[in-house]
């Protein structure tokens, strides 16, 4: 007799977070899409120790960035007659536009990172230096994931560079 152990696959329908932020958005005008605190909680895997109202500064933060970014790239999009980002031609994944989704996904990357950024415990312990290095290296991953993301939106190459 053998035993084979399934994992249990939960449907991303029931999702939930441990916090509950309502019906919080952040919009920014009729071309950019709203983004749901709730869906960022789920994406980014961002606990309940951060409030409702941290992660609504947080995310603020990260849309007013990302639309900063792409200002230029949105009056030239709205001139050709795209009234949205979804209006953008762009290929489909998923039923959605791949320009929605990674406009998302920068300002999904900038709102954890400002959250990281922002909610180190002060520790002056070995342990402590090698949790707040590790924070360092997700925050500078994070920036470059929705650095990349404004480029892939842009249409231009993705540039990594590091001094040595």
């Amino acid at each position: 007799m053998s035993l084979i152990a399934r994992p249990r696959v939960n449907s991303a329908d029931t999702d939930t977070t441990d916090t509950d932020d309502g019906d919080a958005m952040v919009s920014a005008g009729d071309f950019w899409p709203a983004i749901s605190l709730h869906e960022i909680r789920l994406a980014s895997r961002i606990p309940g120790r951060t409030t409702t109202t941290r992660l609504l500064h947080a995310a603020t933060e990260a849309v007013a960035h990302v639309i900063a970014e792409l200002e230029l790239w949105k009056r030239e999009r709205m001139a050709e007659g795209a009234a949205s980002l979804a209006d953008v031609p762009a290929t489909q994944v998923n039923g959605e536009s791949v320009h929605v989704h990674r406009y998302r996904r920068a300002v999904f990357a900038l709102t954890r990172a400002f959250v990281l950024e922002r909610t180190r415990d002060v520790d002056t312990t070995d342990k402590g230096d090698r949790r707040a290095d590790a924070l360092d290296m997700q925050v500078e991953d994070l920036w470059r994931d929705a650095r990349w993301a404004i480029s892939d939106i842009r249409g231009v190459t993705r540039i990594y560079a590091e001094l040595v």
